[in-house]
């Protein structure tokens, strides 16, 4: 919909911003990240600051080994490889324990 250059330091590449229509556009471009930053390109998710605290504070988390966002969410993986979704007022400990009591049922 819409493209955007920012300001950055002089004689630096400016970056730009990138406005899709539809979610699964944008999808399929962050899809091909890892190609891209080979290229020297960066591909970067809008992430609010709220949820760049909560990626932190799951990284500080001794029970959380990667977290990352990803489509409007935050998600962690546990030293057990579970896959857990984040919300911003969550507790880590109850949502992990819960994450697991749900596993169990199943």
């Amino acid at each position: 919909m819409a493209i955007h250059r920012i300001p950055s330091k002089m004689g630096t590449t400016r970056p730009i911003l990138i406005k899709l229509k539809n979610n699964n556009a944008k999808s399929a471009i962050m899809k091909k990240r890892t190609p891209m930053k080979s290229k020297g390109y960066k591909l970067v998710d809008n992430v609010t600051k709220r949820n760049q605290g909560l990626i932190s504070r799951l990284f500080l988390h001794p029970d959380i080994k990667n977290a990352w966002f990803f489509n409007g969410a935050v998600f962690g993986q546990t030293a057990l490889e579970e896959r857990i979704k984040f919300d911003i007022f969550d507790n880590i400990n109850d949502t992990i324990s819960d994450f697991r009591n749900r596993s169990r049922k199943l």
